[in-house]
Protein backbone atom coordinates (compact mmCIF):
# COMPACT_ATOMS: atom_id res chain seq x y z
CA UNK A 1 0.00 0.00 0.00
CA UNK A 2 1.26 3.45 -0.84
CA UNK A 3 1.64 5.35 2.43
CA UNK A 4 2.81 8.66 1.01
CA UNK A 5 1.11 11.81 2.23
CA UNK A 6 1.14 15.19 0.52
CA UNK A 7 2.44 17.23 3.42
CA UNK A 8 2.17 20.88 4.21
CA UNK A 9 5.15 22.30 6.07
CA UNK A 10 4.92 23.13 9.79
CA UNK A 11 4.76 26.75 8.69
CA UNK A 12 7.05 29.76 8.71
CA UNK A 13 6.07 30.63 12.28
CA UNK A 14 7.21 27.30 13.70
CA UNK A 15 10.40 27.33 11.63
CA UNK A 16 11.29 30.79 12.86
CA UNK A 17 10.50 29.71 16.42
CA UNK A 18 12.71 26.64 16.04
CA UNK A 19 15.78 28.87 15.54
CA UNK A 20 15.86 30.29 19.10
CA UNK A 21 14.54 26.94 20.34
CA UNK A 22 17.80 25.40 19.12
CA UNK A 23 19.56 27.30 21.91
CA UNK A 24 17.07 25.94 24.44
CA UNK A 25 17.46 22.39 23.08
CA UNK A 26 21.24 22.71 23.23
CA UNK A 27 21.08 23.73 26.89
CA UNK A 28 18.57 20.98 27.62
CA UNK A 29 20.67 18.36 25.82
CA UNK A 30 23.79 19.34 27.74
CA UNK A 31 22.03 19.26 31.13
CA UNK A 32 20.07 16.11 30.32
CA UNK A 33 23.15 14.19 29.20
CA UNK A 34 25.11 15.36 32.23
CA UNK A 35 22.31 14.50 34.66
CA UNK A 36 21.92 10.99 33.27
CA UNK A 37 25.65 10.43 32.73
CA UNK A 38 25.21 9.93 29.02
CA UNK A 39 27.99 11.96 27.48
CA UNK A 40 26.98 11.14 23.91
CA UNK A 41 23.39 12.39 24.29
CA UNK A 42 23.90 15.95 22.98
CA UNK A 43 26.20 14.75 20.20
CA UNK A 44 23.55 12.29 19.00
CA UNK A 45 20.92 15.03 18.91
CA UNK A 46 23.25 17.39 17.08
CA UNK A 47 25.13 15.17 14.65
CA UNK A 48 23.13 11.97 14.57
CA UNK A 49 24.62 8.62 13.64
CA UNK A 50 24.66 6.59 10.45
CA UNK A 51 23.09 3.15 10.11
CA UNK A 52 25.14 0.52 8.35
CA UNK A 53 24.03 -0.71 4.93
CA UNK A 54 21.65 -3.56 4.30
CA UNK A 55 17.90 -3.78 4.09
CA UNK A 56 15.70 -0.81 4.84
CA UNK A 57 14.73 -0.54 8.48
CA UNK A 58 11.51 0.02 10.40
CA UNK A 59 11.97 3.17 12.46
CA UNK A 60 10.39 2.95 15.91
CA UNK A 61 10.35 6.01 18.15
CA UNK A 62 9.25 6.22 21.79
CA UNK A 63 9.91 9.06 24.21
CA UNK A 64 11.03 7.52 27.49
CA UNK A 65 11.12 4.39 29.63
CA UNK A 66 7.40 3.66 29.84
CA UNK A 67 6.77 4.13 26.12
CA UNK A 68 9.88 2.10 25.20
CA UNK A 69 8.71 -0.76 27.42
CA UNK A 70 5.18 -0.63 25.98
CA UNK A 71 6.28 -0.96 22.36
CA UNK A 72 9.04 -3.49 23.09
CA UNK A 73 6.78 -6.56 22.44
CA UNK A 74 5.98 -5.18 18.98
CA UNK A 75 9.66 -4.59 18.24
CA UNK A 76 10.43 -8.15 19.38
CA UNK A 77 7.82 -9.40 16.90
CA UNK A 78 9.50 -7.45 14.09
CA UNK A 79 12.89 -8.94 14.95
CA UNK A 80 11.48 -12.47 15.05
CA UNK A 81 10.22 -11.91 11.51
CA UNK A 82 13.68 -10.87 10.32
CA UNK A 83 13.05 -7.13 10.11
CA UNK A 84 15.82 -4.66 10.92
CA UNK A 85 14.88 -1.87 13.31
CA UNK A 86 16.10 1.63 14.11
CA UNK A 87 14.83 2.38 17.63
CA UNK A 88 15.06 5.95 18.89
CA UNK A 89 14.04 7.71 22.07
CA UNK A 90 13.85 11.31 23.21
CA UNK A 91 15.32 10.79 26.69
CA UNK A 92 18.56 9.29 27.92
CA UNK A 93 16.59 6.92 30.14
CA UNK A 94 14.66 5.73 27.10
CA UNK A 95 17.94 5.16 25.25
CA UNK A 96 19.32 3.13 28.17
CA UNK A 97 16.12 1.06 28.23
CA UNK A 98 16.46 0.27 24.51
CA UNK A 99 20.09 -0.68 25.15
CA UNK A 100 19.09 -2.91 28.08
CA UNK A 101 16.22 -4.60 26.22
CA UNK A 102 17.89 -5.17 22.86
CA UNK A 103 21.68 -4.64 23.10
CA UNK A 104 22.93 -4.83 19.48
CA UNK A 105 19.82 -6.44 18.01
CA UNK A 106 18.56 -2.99 16.94
CA UNK A 107 20.25 0.22 15.86
CA UNK A 108 19.54 2.65 18.70
CA UNK A 109 19.74 6.40 18.99
CA UNK A 110 17.96 9.59 19.97
CA UNK A 111 15.98 11.92 17.73
CA UNK A 112 17.56 15.10 16.34
CA UNK A 113 16.71 18.63 17.33
CA UNK A 114 13.38 19.53 15.72
CA UNK A 115 14.91 21.94 13.26
CA UNK A 116 15.02 21.79 9.43
CA UNK A 117 18.75 21.10 9.04
CA UNK A 118 19.08 18.52 11.81
CA UNK A 119 15.98 16.60 10.72
CA UNK A 120 17.05 16.53 7.04
CA UNK A 121 20.40 15.06 8.04
CA UNK A 122 18.71 12.39 10.20
CA UNK A 123 16.81 10.98 7.21
CA UNK A 124 19.90 11.15 5.01
CA UNK A 125 21.74 8.98 7.54
CA UNK A 126 19.22 6.12 7.56
CA UNK A 127 17.47 3.94 5.00
CA UNK A 128 13.92 3.57 6.31
CA UNK A 129 10.73 1.99 4.97
CA UNK A 130 8.22 2.71 7.73
CA UNK A 131 7.99 4.89 10.83
CA UNK A 132 6.13 3.97 14.03
CA UNK A 133 5.72 6.87 16.46
CA UNK A 134 4.57 5.90 19.94
CA UNK A 135 1.74 7.79 21.65
CA UNK A 136 2.27 11.58 21.86
CA UNK A 137 5.65 12.19 20.19
CA UNK A 138 4.52 14.86 17.72
CA UNK A 139 7.64 16.67 16.50
CA UNK A 140 6.45 18.85 13.57
CA UNK A 141 9.68 19.22 11.57
CA UNK A 142 10.84 15.64 12.10
CA UNK A 143 7.53 14.17 10.92
CA UNK A 144 7.31 16.66 8.05
CA UNK A 145 10.74 15.64 6.74
CA UNK A 146 9.72 11.98 6.99
CA UNK A 147 6.52 12.51 5.03
CA UNK A 148 8.38 14.58 2.41
CA UNK A 149 10.39 11.45 1.65
CA UNK A 150 7.27 9.36 1.21
CA UNK A 151 7.96 7.46 4.43
CA UNK A 152 4.68 6.03 5.76
CA UNK A 153 4.19 7.16 9.36
CA UNK A 154 1.92 5.38 11.83
CA UNK A 155 1.04 6.82 15.22
CA UNK A 156 0.91 3.80 17.54
CA UNK A 157 -1.15 3.62 20.74
CA UNK A 158 -2.09 7.13 19.72
CA UNK A 159 -3.39 9.53 22.32
CA UNK A 160 -3.47 13.21 23.15
CA UNK A 161 -4.57 14.65 26.44
CA UNK A 162 -7.96 16.31 26.67
CA UNK A 163 -6.06 19.41 27.79
CA UNK A 164 -4.77 19.66 24.20
CA UNK A 165 -8.31 20.54 23.12
CA UNK A 166 -8.01 23.75 25.15
CA UNK A 167 -4.84 24.81 23.31
CA UNK A 168 -4.77 28.19 21.56
CA UNK A 169 -5.55 28.53 17.83
CA UNK A 170 -1.88 28.56 16.74
CA UNK A 171 -1.04 25.43 18.72
CA UNK A 172 -4.18 23.69 17.46
CA UNK A 173 -3.29 24.56 13.87
CA UNK A 174 0.20 23.14 14.33
CA UNK A 175 -1.23 19.99 15.94
CA UNK A 176 -3.67 19.55 13.05
CA UNK A 177 -0.87 19.94 10.50
CA UNK A 178 1.37 17.51 12.37
CA UNK A 179 -1.37 14.88 12.70
CA UNK A 180 -1.78 15.18 8.92
CA UNK A 181 1.68 13.68 8.39
CA UNK A 182 0.49 10.28 9.61
CA UNK A 183 -0.67 7.71 7.08
CA UNK A 184 -2.63 6.00 9.85
CA UNK A 185 -3.41 6.73 13.49
CA UNK A 186 -3.80 3.54 15.54
CA UNK A 187 -5.39 4.55 18.81
CA UNK A 188 -6.39 2.97 22.11
CA UNK A 189 -10.04 3.83 22.57
CA UNK A 190 -13.07 5.70 21.26
CA UNK A 191 -12.32 8.41 23.82
CA UNK A 192 -8.84 8.92 22.31
CA UNK A 193 -10.38 8.93 18.84
CA UNK A 194 -12.75 11.76 19.80
CA UNK A 195 -9.91 13.87 21.19
CA UNK A 196 -7.84 13.31 18.04
CA UNK A 197 -10.79 14.23 15.83
CA UNK A 198 -11.37 17.42 17.82
CA UNK A 199 -7.77 18.41 17.10
CA UNK A 200 -8.08 17.92 13.36
CA UNK A 201 -7.06 14.31 12.72
CA UNK A 202 -8.75 12.85 9.65
CA UNK A 203 -11.44 10.33 10.54
CA UNK A 204 -10.60 7.91 7.71
CA UNK A 205 -7.03 7.53 9.02
CA UNK A 206 -8.00 6.61 12.60
CA UNK A 207 -8.39 2.99 13.70
CA UNK A 208 -9.30 2.05 17.26
CA UNK A 209 -7.21 -1.05 18.05
CA UNK A 210 -6.86 -1.03 21.82
CA UNK A 211 -4.07 -0.36 24.29
CA UNK A 212 -0.75 -1.90 23.25
CA UNK A 213 0.30 -1.82 26.90
CA UNK A 214 -2.04 -4.74 27.58
CA UNK A 215 0.52 -6.84 25.68
CA UNK A 216 2.71 -6.72 28.79
CA UNK A 217 2.43 -10.25 30.18
CA UNK A 218 4.91 -10.81 32.98
CA UNK A 219 5.43 -14.25 34.44
CA UNK A 220 9.09 -13.70 35.29
CA UNK A 221 10.41 -14.59 38.73
CA UNK A 222 11.76 -11.18 39.65
CA UNK A 223 14.60 -11.01 42.14
CA UNK A 224 13.62 -9.73 45.55
CA UNK A 225 15.56 -6.52 46.22
CA UNK A 226 14.21 -5.82 49.74
CA UNK A 227 14.01 -8.45 52.46
CA UNK A 228 11.35 -6.71 54.57
CA UNK A 229 7.65 -6.51 53.65
CA UNK A 230 6.86 -3.11 52.15
CA UNK A 231 4.37 -0.78 50.50
CA UNK A 232 5.58 0.78 47.23
CA UNK A 233 4.77 4.32 46.11
CA UNK A 234 5.71 4.07 42.42
CA UNK A 235 6.41 6.80 39.86
CA UNK A 236 5.76 9.64 42.30
CA UNK A 237 5.99 13.28 41.23
CA UNK A 238 7.01 16.48 42.97
CA UNK A 239 4.59 17.28 45.78
CA UNK A 240 3.12 13.78 45.97
CA UNK A 241 5.73 12.56 48.45
CA UNK A 242 4.77 15.45 50.75
CA UNK A 243 1.11 14.40 50.54
CA UNK A 244 2.05 10.80 51.22
CA UNK A 245 4.17 11.59 54.27
CA UNK A 246 1.75 14.16 55.69
CA UNK A 247 -1.15 11.67 55.57
CA UNK A 248 0.84 8.67 56.85
CA UNK A 249 -1.03 7.23 59.86
CA UNK A 250 0.58 7.49 63.26
CA UNK A 251 2.07 4.18 64.27
CA UNK A 252 2.33 2.85 60.70
CA UNK A 253 5.21 0.41 61.04
CA UNK A 254 5.50 -1.25 57.60
CA UNK A 255 8.42 -0.19 55.39
CA UNK A 256 7.44 2.46 52.85
CA UNK A 257 9.41 2.38 49.58
CA UNK A 258 9.33 5.53 47.42
CA UNK A 259 10.40 5.08 43.78
CA UNK A 260 10.11 8.52 42.13
CA UNK A 261 9.29 8.87 38.44
CA UNK A 262 12.47 10.92 38.07
CA UNK A 263 15.24 9.58 40.33
CA UNK A 264 17.23 12.81 39.99
CA UNK A 265 14.68 14.33 42.42
CA UNK A 266 16.18 12.25 45.22
CA UNK A 267 17.75 15.24 47.00
CA UNK A 268 14.40 17.02 47.41
CA UNK A 269 12.76 13.84 48.74
CA UNK A 270 15.63 13.33 51.20
CA UNK A 271 15.03 16.90 52.40
CA UNK A 272 11.34 16.07 53.02
CA UNK A 273 12.33 13.00 55.04
CA UNK A 274 14.95 14.85 57.07
CA UNK A 275 12.52 17.65 57.83
CA UNK A 276 10.14 15.09 59.36
CA UNK A 277 12.96 13.24 61.16
CA UNK A 278 12.00 10.00 59.45
CA UNK A 279 14.52 7.17 59.53
CA UNK A 280 15.38 6.37 55.91
CA UNK A 281 17.89 4.67 53.62
CA UNK A 282 18.78 5.51 50.01
CA UNK A 283 19.34 2.79 47.43
CA UNK A 284 21.77 4.77 45.23
CA UNK A 285 24.01 5.22 48.29
CA UNK A 286 23.88 1.44 48.99
CA UNK A 287 22.52 2.15 52.48
CA UNK A 288 21.24 -0.89 54.34
CA UNK A 289 17.65 -1.25 55.51
CA UNK A 290 17.54 -1.85 59.25
CA UNK A 291 14.67 -2.83 61.56
CA UNK A 292 14.09 0.85 62.40
CA UNK A 293 14.11 2.10 58.78
CA UNK A 294 10.76 3.71 57.99
CA UNK A 295 11.29 4.79 54.37
CA UNK A 296 13.52 3.39 51.62
CA UNK A 297 14.19 5.75 48.70
CA UNK A 298 14.63 3.65 45.55
CA UNK A 299 16.23 6.34 43.41
CA UNK A 300 17.52 4.04 40.69
CA UNK A 301 16.51 3.26 37.12
CA UNK A 302 15.41 -0.09 35.71
CA UNK A 303 14.25 -1.63 39.00
CA UNK A 304 10.56 -0.77 39.08
CA UNK A 305 9.33 -4.22 38.08
CA UNK A 306 11.21 -6.16 40.75
CA UNK A 307 10.10 -3.55 43.29
CA UNK A 308 6.47 -3.96 42.21
CA UNK A 309 6.63 -7.74 42.04
CA UNK A 310 7.31 -8.16 45.78
CA UNK A 311 5.34 -5.22 47.21
CA UNK A 312 2.41 -5.96 49.55
CA UNK A 313 0.59 -2.98 48.02
CA UNK A 314 1.49 -0.68 45.09
CA UNK A 315 0.31 2.94 45.08
CA UNK A 316 0.74 4.51 41.64
CA UNK A 317 1.97 8.09 41.54
CA UNK A 318 1.12 10.76 39.02
CA UNK A 319 -2.48 10.34 40.16
CA UNK A 320 -2.47 12.64 43.20
CA UNK A 321 -1.56 15.75 41.21
CA UNK A 322 -2.54 16.91 37.71
CA UNK A 323 -0.43 14.39 35.76
CA UNK A 324 -3.35 12.13 34.89
CA UNK A 325 -1.99 8.85 36.26
CA UNK A 326 0.61 6.33 35.17
CA UNK A 327 0.51 2.86 33.65
CA UNK A 328 -1.66 0.55 35.76
CA UNK A 329 -1.16 -2.40 33.44
CA UNK A 330 2.41 -3.02 34.58
CA UNK A 331 1.46 -3.78 38.21
CA UNK A 332 -1.65 -5.60 36.95
CA UNK A 333 0.54 -7.93 34.86
CA UNK A 334 2.46 -8.77 38.04
CA UNK A 335 -0.68 -9.46 40.08
CA UNK A 336 -0.09 -6.53 42.42
CA UNK A 337 -2.75 -5.11 44.72
CA UNK A 338 -2.79 -1.60 43.25
CA UNK A 339 -4.24 1.76 44.29
CA UNK A 340 -4.45 4.85 42.11
CA UNK A 341 -5.54 8.39 42.91
CA UNK A 342 -8.22 10.73 41.53
CA UNK A 343 -6.21 12.13 38.59
CA UNK A 344 -6.94 9.68 35.77
CA UNK A 345 -7.08 11.47 32.39
CA UNK A 346 -4.29 9.21 31.02
CA UNK A 347 -5.62 5.95 32.47
CA UNK A 348 -9.42 6.16 32.49
CA UNK A 349 -9.76 3.35 29.93
CA UNK A 350 -7.38 1.14 31.94
CA UNK A 351 -9.36 1.73 35.14
CA UNK A 352 -12.54 0.74 33.31
CA UNK A 353 -10.92 -2.37 31.86
CA UNK A 354 -9.42 -3.51 35.19
CA UNK A 355 -12.74 -2.94 36.97
CA UNK A 356 -12.73 -4.42 40.46
CA UNK A 357 -9.07 -5.37 40.00
CA UNK A 358 -8.02 -1.81 40.86
CA UNK A 359 -8.79 0.57 43.71
CA UNK A 360 -9.23 4.26 42.88
CA UNK A 361 -9.30 6.64 45.83
CA UNK A 362 -10.37 10.26 46.22
CA UNK A 363 -7.34 11.54 48.10
CA UNK A 364 -4.25 10.50 50.03
CA UNK A 365 -6.14 10.05 53.31
CA UNK A 366 -8.44 7.50 51.70
CA UNK A 367 -5.41 5.91 50.05
CA UNK A 368 -3.83 5.25 53.46
CA UNK A 369 -7.07 3.77 54.78
CA UNK A 370 -7.10 1.35 51.84
CA UNK A 371 -3.42 0.50 52.33
CA UNK A 372 -4.05 -0.30 55.99
CA UNK A 373 -7.04 -2.51 55.09
CA UNK A 374 -5.07 -4.47 52.50
CA UNK A 375 -2.11 -5.01 54.82
CA UNK A 376 -4.48 -6.30 57.50
CA UNK A 377 -6.21 -8.65 55.04
CA UNK A 378 -3.64 -10.39 52.77
CA UNK A 379 -6.40 -12.51 51.20
CA UNK A 380 -8.20 -9.37 50.01
CA UNK A 381 -4.94 -7.96 48.63
CA UNK A 382 -4.20 -11.23 46.83
CA UNK A 383 -7.69 -11.35 45.33
CA UNK A 384 -7.37 -7.76 44.11
CA UNK A 385 -4.07 -8.51 42.37
CA UNK A 386 -5.27 -11.76 40.80
CA UNK A 387 -8.44 -10.07 39.54
CA UNK A 388 -6.32 -7.41 37.83
CA UNK A 389 -4.06 -10.04 36.26
CA UNK A 390 -7.06 -12.10 35.08
CA UNK A 391 -8.78 -9.08 33.51
CA UNK A 392 -5.55 -8.17 31.71
CA UNK A 393 -5.12 -11.75 30.45
CA UNK A 394 -8.65 -11.63 28.98
CA UNK A 395 -7.72 -8.79 26.64
CA UNK A 396 -7.19 -9.47 22.91
CA UNK A 397 -3.68 -10.15 21.62
CA UNK A 398 -2.64 -6.54 21.06
CA UNK A 399 0.69 -7.36 19.44
CA UNK A 400 -1.11 -9.45 16.81
CA UNK A 401 -3.66 -6.67 16.21
CA UNK A 402 -0.99 -4.01 15.79
CA UNK A 403 1.14 -6.29 13.59
CA UNK A 404 -1.84 -6.89 11.34
CA UNK A 405 -2.43 -3.15 11.03
CA UNK A 406 1.25 -2.43 10.38
CA UNK A 407 1.58 -5.19 7.76
CA UNK A 408 -0.57 -3.31 5.29
CA UNK A 409 2.09 -0.57 5.21
CA UNK A 410 5.14 -2.82 4.81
Amino acid sequence: MNGSVKPGSPGTGYRLLSLPLVLFWLAHGFRHGLKHRMGEYLGLRLFGFRSDGGQARIWVHASSVGEVQAITPLVEAFLQRGEQVLFTSFTATGYRTIEHNFADRVVRGVIPLDNYWFCRRFFKQHRLKLGLIMETELWPELLYQASCRGLPLLQVNARLSEKSSAAGPLARRLLRTTLGYFSAILTRSDRDREVLLSLGARDERIRVLGNLKTAIVDSRNWERLISRDYVLFASSHRGEERQLLDARPAGFDALLVIAPRHPDRAASIVAELEQRRISFAVRSRAQAIGPATEVYLADTLGEMKPLMAHARVVVMGGSFNQTGGHNLLEPASLGCATITGPSDSNIAADIEMLGDGILQVEDMAQCWRRVTQLLADPAQAGHLGETARHRLAQQPNMVAKYLDAVDSWL
